[in-house]
């Protein structure tokens, strides 16, 4: 009979923490770009509920310095951008990420 030495066993058992490891990393969903859909996404509404404040409040929508400088947005956006054309009532804008296409359907 054969003996496995403490080199063999801790090799057998590196091997298959790895594999296990590898598993529930595929499992629990990060390679796929859920968070970041879902980022956009948040990102996104709260832009436009900045926006939307800027209308109500000044009359008119305002570039993402300006609603930060207005406090109506906190953060700086890492995957949208906003593209704001004076116009009537509170002109227009396009806020929107080229890291994201909606699902079609």
């Amino acid at each position: 009979m054969k003996k496995f030495s403490f080199v063999h066993v801790l090799g057998v058992v590196l091997a298959l923490s790895i594999v296990v490891g590898f598993a529930v990393y595929v499992w629990s969903g990060a390679t796929t770009n859920k968070g970041t859909t879902g980022a956009i996404k948040t990102e996104n509404a709260l832009i436009l509920s900045a926006e939307k404040s800027s209308c109500a409040k000044f009359g008119a929508y305002g570039s993402i310095a300006t609603l930060k400088k207005e406090g109506l947005l906190t953060f700086t956006p890492v995957y949208n951008s906003v593209v704001y054309l004076p116009g009537k009532n509170c002109g227009s804008i396009v806020v929107g990420s080229s890291s994201y296409q909606a699902p079609v359907g």
